[in-house]
């Protein structure tokens, strides 16, 4: 008997191979796999990551040349005059003469800046690696929301059954009761009674089918959709306690968030250090190809053009410039610092959500294994109730009784693995390990 009773307990829970999907229905597997090719937030992690290598290119710019092409005509003008006096001839006026058509050829090329560009490269080298394993984090993340997220709406759905099945359980004993008034057996007493745990069961599947269709409109903003028709199909899994045994926080090397974390602030340090080198002088080498024209301005005119040329090295040395790069070099190492804080706040709280979440998977667990029974033995007594009442041992009332506290058990037993999945995943999520 007792087994039978575990069979009827089984189905009416859902706990069974689900049926192969249809177009219109949605399954675990196939809400994650949606998920993750249209989620917006992995798009931006992956658009972040991509800048970020292009950041890395761009400080390759302190390592190699420039070069700039630069071509004038100009097509009108009024030259400056330079007076001169010449001894015996008197003051004479000579125009400054402009080249009408000049194209300027300049290379430049650092060769010292006290390695301020190799450690902007180490930097954006660093902030490309955080933004990478980032980017697999939220993949990982937006995954694991999805999962709990789809068994939440799965729940809610199968919460919503068991309410509307306590209603129409409650209706029918509504009937029965009004029909044993007009026979003299029940009292206004028995109706009242009844009529009041009605309204409370028809106030229940309200909120149950709000609480289906909220958790149903969030999985569908998970899966980059303004809204979600299809039915979900599949079970609640039953976990055990000893899914959890392997998981560990392992020095936190499989949190993708916190590598990310302590990558950033290695790439702060690296900037911080590049910004502190505004006091070291700076070497370049510098070219210049001038071909001009400063005797006609007919063009094309080759006769006309003529070429000069310039090589040299250049020192900049930066001794003062109102504060601007202390300021900067300060912001860098407080930014640095702020990252550091904020990666120990972070592991902080992991090991704490360990903690916590692990304790709450073995009480979910436990919760879940004592509702079964609770299931198994509501129904056990439903089916005493019902034969006590055929001999007139029990009352209606006493059936009533016991179908609502076989109702109120299967929903705990829902509620458990519910708190049980969300518990699992949120340990996932703190350990970075897949555990479910």
């Amino acid at each position: 008997m007792a087994l039978i009773h575990l069979v009827l307990i089984a189905s009416s829970l859902s706990f069974g191979l689900s049926p192969r999907p249809s177009v219109d229905q949605l399954s675990v597997e196939q809400a994650v796999s949606e998920g993750l090719g249209r989620s917006p937030r992995i798009d931006v992690a992956h658009s972040i990551s991509e800048e970020s290598q292009w950041k890395k290119t761009e400080t390759l710019s302190g390592f190699l040349p420039t070069l700039q092409l630069l071509g004038t005509d100009i097509t009108s003008q009024n030259y400056m005059l330079t007076p001169v006096t010449m001894p015996g001839v008197g003051a004479l006026s000579f125009p400054n003469i402009v080249p009408t058509y000049n194209f300027t050829l300049s290379a430049q090329w650092s060769i010292f800046d006290g390695f301020a560009s190799t450690n902007n490269y180490l930097a954006a080298r660093a902030d490309m690696r955080a933004a990478e394993n980032n980017f697999n984090w939220v993949r990982f993340k937006t995954e694991k929301d999805i999962t709990v997220q789809f068994y939440r709406a799965l729940g809610a759905q199968m919460l919503k059954d068991v309410a509307e099945q306590n209603l129409k359980t409650i209706e029918d004993h509504l009937r029965d009761v009004h029909l044993f008034k007009k026979a003299g057996v029940s009292t206004n007493y028995d109706v009242l009674r009844v009529e009041v745990q009605t309204s409370e069961a028809r106030s229940e599947v309200l909120n149950a089918q709000d609480n289906a269709d909220i958790a149903k409109q969030k999985l569908a903003e998970l899966l980059g959709e303004e809204s979600e028709t299809r039915s979900l199909v599949g079970e609640l899994p039953v976990l055990k306690p000893e899914k959890i045994q392997s998981s560990a926080l392992n020095s936190f090397s499989q949190r993708g968030d916190l590598q990310a974390l302590q990558q950033k602030s290695e790439g702060l340090d690296y900037a911080s250090s590049a910004a502190n080198r505004y006091w070291v002088p700076k070497i370049s080498l510098f070219g210049n190809y001038i071909y001009y024209n400063n005797i006609s301005t007919v063009f094309p005119d080759s006769a006309s053009f003529r070429d000069a040329y310039q090589v040299g090295v250049t020192l900049t040395w930066n001794l003062f410039d109102g504060m601007a790069s202390i300021a900067r070099g300060q912001e860098s190492a407080e930014r640095k610092y702020q990252a550091e804080k904020t990666l120990r706040i972070a592991k902080l709280g992991a090991v704490n959500d360990f903690e916590m979440w692990k304790r709450k998977y073995l009480y979910y667990c436990s919760i879940y294994k004592f509702r079964i029974s609770d299931v198994e033995k509501s129904a056990e007594s439903v089916r005493l109730a019902k034969e006590g009442h055929r001999v007139g041992a029990r009352t209606n009332t006493d059936i009533l009784d016991a179908e609502s506290e076989l109702f109120r058990s299967r929903a705990g037993a829902v509620n458990a693995q519910i708190g049980a999945i969300e518990a699992l995943i949120n340990l996932e999520l703190t350990t970075g390990q897949r555990l479910f």
